[in-house]
């Protein structure tokens, strides 16, 4: 009998990518969505704000990737945090509950987090074990894990995800990178040198695939690239693939603070991760240079 894998935050990329492949991979897949013009055989409409969530999704569910949360790339006002809050803590809550009532426990809960956890305006190369920083978004992210591990309750194996920019085609980051580029320049941020965690979104997908067959894979993990690169390389590397005959300028930080306001520490921001954890997984990037997936993206 297939396994039931129920995945939340079925409009965004990385949800869109891990059915494909778990599909693929033989796993009977179920979406949760906040949209109802979305619903479908297989997905589902739930609302955290009503704590409701279609029952008929949780019924034999084996696996959940709760991938669910507002853009965090979104304005940074007082509003949006709260969404960005409530959309990550409330929806893992109101799962959580759900199971409790129908007294079915999953046997993996895997949740995205993110490198913000490390918090901003830091330094060096962080592991798995460094402490939280002290800012809203490195709050953010413990509770999004605290909200993860209460599945230990219930026997789950729990996973969590500390994501660094995930690439893909369709992601924002790399299509606002792109548009200077049709008109003839790259646009580095600041002196260039900050380093940029990144991973290919396929590499993303096919890591969580990987988690669901291994049984020692727990706990939490920076999912990245060994390919510890700054936001010049990564501006130059796209300039080389794709736009040869384009120049490169930089723009200065106090023109990044006007224009991202409180945003731009997400620019700014010069940390790495530790990814020996995940190596020691004997687990294999497909794109393990930034050259791999600038290429693969781009051409």
């Amino acid at each position: 009998m297939k396994e039931k894998v129920l995945i939340t935050g079925a409009g965004g990329l990385i949800a869109k990518n891990l059915g494909k492949i778990l599909l693929h991979s033989g796993y009977n897949i179920c979406f949760l969505s906040s949209n109802k013009k979305n619903l479908s055989s297989n997905t589902f409409y739930w609302n955290f704000e009503e704590k409701y969530i279609d029952e008929n999704a949780l019924h034999n569910v084996d696996h959940i990737i709760h991938l669910a949360g507002y853009n965090i790339a979104s304005n940074w006002n007082k509003k949006n945090k709260k969404l960005m809050r409530d959309s990550r803590l409330k929806t893992s809550e109101l799962i959580y509950n759900k199971f409790v009532d129908l007294k079915t426990y999953p046997k993996t809960f895997i949740s995205a987090s993110a490198m913000g956890y490390y918090g901003f305006n830091q330094n060096g190369t962080k592991n798995e074990t460094e402490k939280p920083g002290t800012d809203w978004m490195a709050q953010l992210c413990v509770d999004w894990e605290s909200c993860a591990d209460q599945f230990t309750k219930l026997g789950s194996n729990v996973i969590k995800l500390r994501l660094p920019l995930v690439l893909d085609k369709n992601a924002e980051i790399l299509k606002k990178s792109l548009m200077s580029f049709y008109f003839g320049f790259g646009v580095v941020f600041a002196n260039g040198q900050q380093k940029l965690p990144w991973i290919h979104i396929e590499d993303v997908v096919r890591f969580i695939a990987f988690a669901l067959k291994n049984k020692k894979i727990k706990g939490v993990y920076n999912i990245a690239s060994r390919d510890n690169i700054s936001h010049y390389q990564f501006i130059d590397m796209i300039k080389k693939v794709k736009y040869t005959y384009s120049m490169l300028i930089y723009m200065p930080q106090l023109l990044i603070k006007l224009i991202f306001f409180k945003k731009h520490v997400l620019l700014l921001n010069n940390i790495s991760l530790d990814t020996k954890k995940i190596q020691n997984e004997n687990f294999e990037l497909k794109y393990p240079t930034i050259e791999k997936a600038i290429t693969n993206l781009l051409l």
